[in-house]
């Protein structure tokens, strides 16, 4: 399997409690998004997937701070490109909503249960 293949699989076991659709019906919903692996000791423990200006982040276990570097390449290349990432985070997803604060994300709109997010610039990048 290819370490593609490994991350889409972490980031469905990430979501897999707050998804009502299989691994294989996932997968396929993101066949039009760059998935950036994200690997820790040689293993793939996560992914940032990428589509336009939308970015979210996966993992299955709980990511170490090397995994900032993905994120922060990622994201940057994200901001210059477009002047702004885009996400959502569940609304009950509290590490979450963290995670994204940090980076830089700030609500714009709560739409049923999802927190609509935006970035124009990241502390880190």
């Amino acid at each position: 399997m290819s370490e593609q293949e490994q991350a889409v699989r972490a980031i469905y076991e990430s979501v897999r409690d707050r998804l009502v659709c299989d691994f294989a019906t996932f997968a396929s919903c993101l066949k039009d998004w760059n998935i950036v692996p994200l690997v820790q000791n040689n293993k793939v423990i996560g992914g940032v997937m990428v589509r336009g200006n939308e970015i979210h982040v996966g993992c299955s276990q709980r990511p170490p701070a090397s995994a900032l570097r993905y994120i922060r390449s990622t994201l940057g290349s994200i901001l210059s490109r477009f002047d702004a990432a885009v996400t959502y985070v569940m609304e009950s997803n509290k590490q979450g909503l963290a995670f994204c604060y940090r980076l830089g994300f700030t609500p714009v709109e709560v739409k049923n249960g999802s927190v609509y997010m935006k970035c124009i610039r990241c502390p880190y990048v």
